[in-house]
């Protein structure tokens, strides 16, 4: 007979390590866990031109979120792996306290979606890939404000 799964089933425990640490840089800004669970040649693949790569990239990125916005927070949903990759779906939220993408704050809270795919190698991150409804955050924040705020709702008002 064999053993039953863990409460991650079978994921491997390198690769939920490596989660749990990339997890604490954005929930704690540990730059410990950047530097042991972020590779060196990290490559961000969201990330725009010019913004650095490897741990200190990724804990800057983190900074830069926690700065716009206070009581952040990225409640994990889903959790997914294979082969050398894991995928987690998220829930971010906070309040808009500080400058976002030169956005000054409103002090709105905000709860959106997040999904992001990583590859993991030697016990370090070395790619993320990410995508977020950024749609619904600027919505939130009231900066784009749509007479219809979802193709479901334009679809469901063409029907009246």
């Amino acid at each position: 007979m064999s053993e039953p799964a863990g409460p991650f089933g079978d994921i491997p425990p390198q690769t939920i390590e490596v989660a749990l640490g990339l997890a604490r840089v954005f929930a704690e800004l540990d730059e410990e866990a950047a530097l042991k669970y972020v590779a060196e040649d990290f490559v961000d693949h969201e990330a725009s031109a010019g913004v650095g790569g490897g741990p200190l990239g990724y804990l800057a990125t983190a900074r830069y979120m926690r700065g716009a916005f206070s009581d952040a927070t990225w409640q994990p949903d889903d959790f997914f792996a294979a082969g050398d990759k894991f995928a987690v779906r998220m829930t971010f939220s906070g309040r808009h306290t500080g400058d976002f993408l030169g956005i000054p704050p409103t002090g709105r809270e905000v709860r959106v979606q997040h999904l992001h795919f990583y590859r993991i190698a030697g016990g370090q991150a070395v790619e993320h890939w990410g995508a977020r409804d950024e749609l619904s955050l600027l919505r939130q924040i009231g900066v784009f404000t749509p007479e219809v705020p979802t193709p479901a709702d334009a679809g469901a008002a063409a029907g009246d």
